[in-house]
């Protein structure tokens, strides 16, 4: 196959950060209000985004993952408060994001909220990627970079955790017993994340999840509609269909080197793959604030936990599933994506759950 017609079939998979695919209306909206409310000048926080109030006024703007990355980080510019973030994420859900928004709104139960959250991404949350993971006794939200979030990566986790949090809260009509992993150190604002979080929070962990028992997935809210659960499907498909790919770039190599990792891959086997030569790969990469080798890394190390709590497996058996030389050579892998080795992160996950 040439690489021409690789390059066709690849290509419509992904968004990326310049695809206008993102309603300037829905979420920048939100924030774009609640500076406003605190007294800050609407030229000072749009200022280099192209955005104006009278286009999202009108629902007239939509912009992309580049302008809004710029938006949020003018806003915490302006508002250097830890709350915002937690704050904004409260507003969030079920929104006012048409079809998508009632699906959320008459979900009635945790495992229908997740399931709307996972189809939805583009509509709900385009910046982000959320895996779902179950073991035995626990759920798991992973929370992932869809698109090179750069230095808004935790601002923007802490945020959409907090949207996820209120919305169950709000449709369960009580909070629910989450717990928190985040990759970030420990801020030293703390009281917004225990209001927001509760104590049930650890910092400087592999991943930025959510966990909880899976006992809450099926309980019953509520009773929802049939009908307008299956009309708002339908239209939420229809606007996934119209927008076209799902997945930011950054997502979808990631996921790639996720899906493969137990294979020798290097830059150009990857950019072959996606039909493009590896200098044209590393300068996209690099024009999506990360790199190959940072996200060949993370689906390593991702893989590694699958495998250890969920799978169950030792660290000989890891390490040879990874190409790694011996477990030694893994272990001092390990070491330096985590900061800790296997069984030290092995003791610490203990007291998340």
């Amino acid at each position: 196959m040439s690489s021409q017609s690789v390059r066709r079939r690849i290509r419509p998979d992904w968004f990326d950060a310049d695809s206008a695919i993102i309603p300037a209306h829905h979420q920048s909206a939100h924030l774009i209000e609640l500076i406003q409310n605190r007294g800050y000048s609407d030229h000072r926080l749009l200022r280099h985004t192209g955005l104006f109030v009278e286009d999202i006024h009108r629902r007239q703007a939509w912009i992309t993952p580049r302008q809004f990355l710029k938006l949020v980080g003018n806003a915490r510019q302006l508002d250097t408060s830890q709350e915002l973030g937690f704050v904004w994420g409260s507003r969030w859900f079920p929104g006012h994001y048409g079809a998508a928004s009632t699906l959320l709104y008459e979900a009635g139960s945790l495992a229908e909220i997740l399931a709307t959250l996972k189809r939805y991404q583009l509509l709900l949350s385009p910046l982000l990627t959320l895996d779902i993971i179950e073991d035995d006794r626990w759920c798991y939200l992973v929370w992932l970079d869809g698109i090179g979030t750069g230095s808004q990566r935790s601002f923007l986790i802490e945020t959409t955790m907090s949207a996820v949090s209120s919305l169950s809260a709000w449709l369960a009509g009580e909070k629910l017993p989450w717990k928190y992993a985040l990759r970030s150190q420990e801020s030293k604002q703390r009281a917004p994340y225990d209001v927001y979080f509760g104590p049930q929070l650890r910092f400087s962990q592999a991943v930025d999840a959510m966990i909880i028992e899976k006992s809450w997935l099926h309980q019953r809210w509520r009773t929802s509609s049939d009908i307008v659960t299956t009309v708002a499907r339908s239209e939420a498909d229809a606007e996934l269909q119209r927008l076209g790919p799902t997945h930011g770039f950054v997502g979808v190599v990631y996921r790639h080197l996720f899906r493969n990792c137990h294979h020798p891959l290097n830059l150009p086997q990857v950019a072959e793959h996606f039909g493009m030569s590896a200098p044209t790969l590393k300068r996209k990469l690099k024009h999506h604030n990360t790199g190959f080798q940072a996200l060949f890394d993370e689906a390593r190390l991702h893989t590694s936990l699958y495998l250890f709590h969920i799978q169950k497996w030792n660290v000989e058996q890891v390490a040879e599933h990874l190409n790694c030389r011996d477990s030694t050579n893994f272990r001092r892998l390990f070491k330096r994506w985590t900061g800790m080795t296997p069984s030290q992160f092995n003791a610490d996950l203990i007291h998340l759950q």
